[in-house]
């Protein structure tokens, strides 16, 4: 199955839950499909305002630290945000890639986290997922852009060399016609 990322959204990891839900639906198209339905519904947040609990956020987040700064960013992970299960995978860039600068032959390791966690009424502003893009940034490690974001524009100009993906968009699509990496990725345009 790969919804072994997010089989606790839906109780998927109690065994007994797991032996009822049949196979063929234990898929990430599955889970993205429920989503979008609780979405739609609120489903979720009824249950929790029923049980008196604060509104959740969702971190989903797949980023990239440095090996020799990893038990820092899980420590801070643990107590900051508390989520499991998390994903380790190490990594390494073959070359220079200045959208996604990571040191070339420099161990990393990608860490994935998704799910939710509660965090109250300022759910929809992230505050996990801030705190996850500024420490990230702080250890020299990178984030990719999958996940929800919510870097301010000079912030992802930074990060995501901006400039040469204007100069990209600027030649390859003069018209305007298409939406900007930022776009995209932030304002979910």
């Amino acid at each position: 199955t790969d919804w072994f990322w997010c089989s606790g959204a839906f109780g998927v990891q109690n065994p007994t839950v797991r032996r009822l839900w049949p196979r063929r639906w234990r898929r990430s198209d599955v889970y993205h499909k429920l989503i979008g339905l609780d979405r739609k519904v609120g489903f979720a947040d009824w249950l929790d305002r029923r049980q008196g609990k604060p509104l959740r956020e969702r971190v989903i987040q797949d980023i990239e630290v440095p090996v020799e700064r990893l038990p820092e960013f899980l420590e801070w992970f643990d107590e900051a945000v508390g989520m499991r299960p998390v994903w380790l995978c190490p990594c390494k860039a073959l070359r220079d890639w200045p959208t996604y600068p990571l040191e070339p032959e420099h161990l990393y390791v990608n860490v994935g986290f998704w799910g939710t966690v509660h965090v109250g009424p300022d759910a929809l502003e992230g505050p996990r997922n801030r705190a996850i893009e500024a420490k990230v940034h702080e250890l020299g490690g990178h984030k990719s852009l999958y996940s929800e974001a919510f870097y301010d524009r000079d912030t992802f100009d930074d990060l995501y060399d901006g400039a040469n993906l204007a100069a990209v968009k600027g030649r390859y699509d003069p018209d305007d016609r298409l939406t900007s990496l930022y776009d995209k990725a932030v304002k979910r345009q």
